[in-house]
């Protein structure tokens, strides 16, 4: 009795009487199928060989899927860690599964042929179809669930995954103030020496913390600090919501830093007047979401925070709009604009100019914007600029109702005091209340609302357009992903029925070849497959559905010419 064959020698020989019964019957012409025995026998010893190489594969990946995260700016724990590697391992099965099912019906079905089985039972009138039934049976299985785990559970641990590593804030917030690390959020990165979860707070926060000796940036595009914030304490509140969570931060005993103007500011307490958004990873990539959940997201594309940011950027273009034009007319009708300044110190500017655009102020005939700066209602200092433009000012978290004036190339002169005037290259004045009670759309105001408005507003302002032309990207990029992630979830699952069968119809073919050299030839087209669907999926990503569909599909496709010619092979001998 061959070693590798776990039958007992009575098993065997009732394997063989079934066969040469099953003989018998078909030289007497009736209509006969595999024996059950049989076939049972070659199905369970596949479930075998996928279940264990399955196990391990999905094992081996799933550590190191956690290398990246802790050799990264993450802050798992170890707990965590582990946590992460027992929640990776039901996502990695989508490409275990597929080769585990290739390399356990390569080691079955090789047996089988190596021990001249498959060709007894050829030769005696069973056919490839019939013999290969077990392994379709278990390919449609397969292909079953694969569906299922791809569309419906596999995203949800995904969510989970994300969540260990950016969804829990108070958890990320407590590891880096243990391990003295900054977190960042939205651009905003704070840095403590102290954190304590103040319990069952009096608010209607769902989560309350404290935070000792913190310091608080708000990042520029370049990654640089365009503003910061210290404070002896700070108080930070979670609102947690279905695809965000919204923070709220009020400081106290604070110095407040402003690269524009480079300036220091100290005050009692400081917060800033909106929640910071961190959105929910779990709730809004769309790798993360069920087949049904990427419809509704196809559906209501404003929900996504790929989206929202673009939402917030029309807002504010379109409330910088409002007040560019209503000090526009004012600049026409009484010549000059007085703008207060926030602050202990009672400080107004009166800014005469041509018209003010975008933003933008146009200076008069002789060239130059003047700018008086009042103190408690006397004339100060008197600033004649080439150029002066309003920007909305940020400190933390969103954009606020306070406008930064900044004014280049200009001469200062002092109007309190008998001094020169001197020349400066530019000179920024933050705080100022520039918009006073000029209407302006609200924070919360949908983004169908802003889009209907914003129609009528674009013909007058070039960045209203461009704003729009920003949501319309995002959410042609938003529908790209929905579509990359429909496209590779299917290839996918047809991939796993796929390996399987072709791996079982080269172990019969190439008997004579080594089970692993079989395996080779099954393996490098799967791989191939893998390539072309990644790169399929990424042209779809990027826009380019119609192509990067056949490209995705076509790995599936060479493997399936490669089913039909190894059976048409089989079928000639």
């Amino acid at each position: 009795m061959s070693r590798d064959n776990p039958l007992s020698p009575p098993d065997r020989n009732l394997r063989w009487i079934s066969l040469l019964q099953w003989i018998q019957m078909a030289q007497r012409g009736d209509n006969v199928h595999m024996p059950w025995r049989l076939y049972r026998y070659i199905l369970g010893e596949l479930l075998r060989q996928v279940l264990l190489t399955t196990a391990i594969l999905v094992t081996i990946i799933a550590f190191g899927a956690v290398i990246k995260p802790l050799t990264g700016d993450s802050v798992l724990t170890a707990g965590q860690a582990l946590k992460y590697i027992g929640l990776a391992m039901i996502p990695m099965l989508q490409y275990a599964l597929p080769f585990a099912a290739g390399f356990g019906a390569t080691l079955t079905l090789h047996r089988l042929a190596s021990e001249n089985e498959i060709i007894a039972m050829a030769t005696n009138g069973l056919s490839y179809r019939t013999i290969f039934g077990p392994v379709l049976l278990l390919g449609a299985v397969l292909f079953i669930i694969m569906v299922i785990l791809t569309q419906a559970v596999i995203p949800q641990f995904f969510g989970l995954m994300a969540a260990t590593l950016k969804g829990d804030v108070q958890q990320l917030i407590s590891t880096s103030v243990k391990r003295g690390v900054p977190f960042k959020f939205s651009g905003l990165q704070i840095y403590a020496e102290d954190f304590q979860v103040i319990e069952d707070p009096v608010t209607s926060a769902d989560e309350r913390m404290l935070l000792r000796r913190v310091v608080a940036s708000q990042l520029g595009d370049d990654g640089m600090p365009a503003s910061d914030v210290t404070a002896a304490s700070a108080i930070i509140d979670l609102y947690h919501q279905d695809h965000v969570t919204l923070m709220k931060i009020a400081m106290d005993d604070t110095v407040s830093w402003d690269a524009s103007s480079n300036s220091l500011r100290g005050t009692p307490r400081f917060e800033p007047t909106h929640a910071i958004p961190v959105p929910r990873p779990d709730r809004t990539d769309p790798e993360n979401l069920t087949r049904w959940e990427l419809e509704d997201a196809r559906a209501h594309p404003e929900r996504s925070s790929l989206v929202e940011e673009t939402r917030n950027n029309l807002l504010w273009v379109m409330n910088d709009y409002l007040v560019s034009r209503d000090l526009n007319e004012r600049l026409k009708r009484d010549g000059s604009l007085n703008i207060s300044k926030t602050g202990p110190v009672n400080r107004s500017y009166r800014i005469e100019a041509e018209a003010v655009e975008a933003g933008q102020f146009i200076p008069g005939v002789d060239g130059q914007i003047v700018i008086t700066e009042f103190v408690d209602g006397v004339p100060n200092r008197r600033f004649r600029a080439a150029s002066a433009s309003l920007l909305r000012q940020q400190a933390l978290g969103p954009l606020g109702g306070l406008f930064l004036l900044d004014m280049v190339d200009l001469e200062v002169e002092s109007l309190s005091a008998p001094l020169r005037p001197n020349r400066r290259e530019k000179l920024t004045v933050s705080g100022l209340a520039a918009a006073g009670d000029i209407p302006q759309y609200a924070v919360n105001t949908t983004l169908n609302s802003l889009l209907m408005d914003a129609e009528q507003m674009k013909q007058d302002s070039p960045l209203i357009v461009h704003a729009l032309d920003f949501v319309d990207l995002r959410t042609e990029s938003l529908m790209g992903l929905i579509d990359a992630q429909v496209v590779r979830r299917s290839t996918l699952s047809v991939t796993a029925f796929m390996l399987l069968m072709l791996g079982a119809m080269l172990a019969a073919l190439l008997r004579s070849f080594p089970p692993l050299g079989v395996y080779i030839c099954a393996f490098l087209p799967a791989l191939l497959d893998l390539i072309l669907i990644a790169s399929g999926t990424g042209m779809v990503r990027g826009g380019d559905y119609v192509m990067g569909t056949l490209v995705a599909w076509s790995g599936n496709g060479i493997l399936a010419v490669m089913i039909v010619f190894v059976y048409y092979r089989l079928n000639r001998n």
